[in-house]
């Protein structure tokens, strides 16, 4: 974000009754594997203090050995404080 190491996103993995996993096994491996074909959710919770006024920038990394991915209804929250919000403010202990 903006050229700094945010950290990895959450993903949200579907239950294994999905029929977007795949099993496959071959001839010298005697356990079946599974892949998992379709579109998973991803979040990211970003610090206020990493944003700038302004435009800014993201930058999405795979891991390595990762397969061709693709990014599709991407999706920004914000959330404010205001005077009735869900915080809680505690008082240094």
């Amino acid at each position: 974000m903006n050229g700094e190491d945010v950290g990895p996103a959450t993903l949200t993995l579907p239950e294994l009754a999905d029929p977007g996993y795949r099993g496959q096994t071959e001839a010298l491996i005697s356990e079946m594997r599974f892949q998992y074909t379709g579109w998973l959710r991803a979040q990211k919770i970003i610090s206020g203090n990493n944003l700038k006024t302004g435009t800014n920038d993201i930058l999405i990394i795979s891991g390595a050995g990762t397969s061709t991915s693709a990014i599709r209804a991407t999706q920004i929250q914000l959330k404010y404080l205001w005077e009735k919000s869900d915080y809680l403010l505690q008082t240094g202990q």
